[in-house]
């Protein structure tokens, strides 16, 4: 049982521009306590959010800093709770996650082993092989396709970064684009609709709600236009696939594409909220009140909630994020 006083505060890491999803987390924070601060950090101390909200912190860079300098900034600030944003610091939140535990203060990250596996789109994909929603089939040699295989996907085996992405090559400019990647894998490129679960993990590893949501308008890898909706069988498919992944805890994302036969394929899990996320949460995806709520009480019961709001939808233009 965590003590709530006037000083507990929440840290959000990699603020950056993510406004949109800094205020969602805002709401939800405060209706664990009106006690509770919300905290927006950042390496760049002219990030585009440092000025927009009402506590910034810089947050000096991972690289060099050690867990005990990172347990006496949390002090500093009174800091008992700790939301990472970005994949790079996914792993090492999830370091030191047990020490920081041991100072009474909480990370919604999950397991370690868990983070590299989704982190691994190889790995990811022979993992999951006999799972409820099937992996894309992927392949660190271009040759290991049938000739069935007409057009394919070129990716970084590790990582996100959309600017090494190649969509719908053929095999010969998918060659040469994969010279130009450090570590490429290859995937048969799955022409459909693409949408997102945003869900949440208990603390014992068991998805309790997800929300799923129409991928419309896609830029550089982030969901610019995204509409909520229902669709009972693929929840349940998606759920079971999640539960079926060992150490995923708090918000996590998995990727699916839908092909014309309405066959489904996972492209990836992310183990941490995303840019289109702020409309999950206003749907009702509780995420980071039952995370923190579980924090405070580790003895809190957090039943399956099923009151989704569907047909909400979020724009992006210009930077600036709509929610109706």
């Amino acid at each position: 049982m965590v003590e709530l006083s006037s000083s507990f505060s929440v840290l959000f890491t990699s603020l950056s521009a993510k406004l949109a999803l800094f205020h969602s987390i805002e709401k939800q924070v405060c209706c664990v306590s009106s006690k509770i601060r919300l905290i927006g950090a950042d390496s760049d101390p002219s990030c585009d959010g440092a000025s927009k909200i009402n506590s910034f912190q810089v947050l000096p860079s991972l690289k060099s800093l050690s867990r005990e300098d990172l347990l006496k900034f949390c002090r500093k600030y009174d800091i008992h709770f700790i939301i990472p944003s970005r994949d790079g610091e996914l792993g090492y939140f999830a370091k030191h996650r047990d020490f920081l535990f041991k100072n009474n203060i909480g990370v919604m990250v999950s397991e370690p082993s868990t983070i590299e596996l989704c982190e691994d789109k190889l790995e990811f994909s022979n993992y999951l092989k006999t799972d409820c929603i099937a992996p894309i089939t992927t392949s660190s040699k271009l040759d290991n396709f049938t000739s069935d295989s007409k057009r394919f996907v070129v990716k970084e085996r590790r990582g996100n970064a959309s600017s090494s992405l190649g969509l719908n090559l053929s095999k010969e400019d998918a060659s040469l684009h994969a010279s130009k990647i450090e570590n490429p894998i290859f995937q048969p490129f799955i022409k459909g609709k693409e949408f997102s679960a945003d869900a949440w993990m208990d603390q014992n590893g068991s998805c309790k709600s997800l929300v799923l949501r129409w991928r419309v308008k896609i830029v550089k890898g982030e969901s610019h236009e995204s509409v909520t909706f229902s669709n009972p069988e693929w929840e349940q498919k998606v759920k079971k696939t999640l539960n079926g992944i060992q150490g995923l805890r708090g918000h996590v994302m998995a990727q699916v594409i839908v092909d014309n036969s309405y066959n489904l394929h996972l492209v990836e899990i992310n183990p941490r909220l995303g840019g289109a996320t702020p409309l999950s949460l206003e749907a009702g995806l509780f995420s980071i009140y039952w995370t923190l709520s579980e924090f405070i009480n580790p003895n809190a019961k957090i039943k399956e909630i099923s009151k989704i709001k569907h047909g909400m939808k979020l724009l992006k233009k210009d930077g600036q994020v709509s929610i109706t």
